[in-house]
């Protein structure tokens, strides 16, 4: 796999379609959503792939895989996801930049719901704040390991793309309203 992806396992596909339409219609503004492409791992009925049409710059990559670990309304989701981004499409210098592939997970120790960890091929595990902060952490939670993906091993099942949100007043030049 040559594209920046999800991985998602242990989880009931009307879930993740659901989870998945709930992310690109929060984020319908920008251009990243128009597109998520879903796919099922041939034979599993549990196992799923995450592309995306219009490729995300690494912030938003990381909000998706923390909100798809943190999907609202599904709280008692216990699931794996894991993000696998080039460390070529990072647009910004960090210390994690080393290797092709970055690891994004959410830590099973989490407990504050508005980060991920990124682990590099050597190794090195960073808290990636969603408030703009990173730490390197001294501890190996989980050891990078990449997952090796053949398209040819999954079915697609849907493109997603963002529908209109209920109660958003559509936008009028003021001289409209009469």
């Amino acid at each position: 796999m040559n594209s920046n992806h999800i991985v998602v396992k242990n989880i009931n596909e009307d879930d993740l379609q659901n989870i998945l339409m709930n992310i690109a219609n929060l984020y319908s503004d920008t251009e990243y959503v128009d597109g998520i492409q879903l796919y099922r791992e041939k034979q599993k009925y549990d196992s799923f792939l995450i592309l995306f049409t219009n490729q995300p710059d690494f912030e938003r990559f990381n909000y998706f895989t923390n909100y798809i670990k943190y999907p609202e309304g599904y709280e008692n989701l216990s699931h794996s996801v894991r993000g696998f981004f080039k460390v070529s499409d990072v647009r910004k210098q960090y210390d994690f930049n080393v290797g092709e592939w970055l690891m994004v997970y959410v830590s099973k120790n989490d407990k504050e719901y508005d980060n991920v960890n990124i682990v590099n091929c050597e190794n090195k595990t960073y808290l990636f704040d969603f408030g703009g902060k990173i730490k390197k952490l001294n501890v190996i939670e989980e050891s990078y390991k990449l997952i090796p993906i053949d398209i040819n091993s999954f079915h697609h099942i849907i493109d997603i793309i963002p529908g209109k949100v209920a109660g958003r007043m559509e936008t009028k030049p003021w001289w409209k309203f009469w």
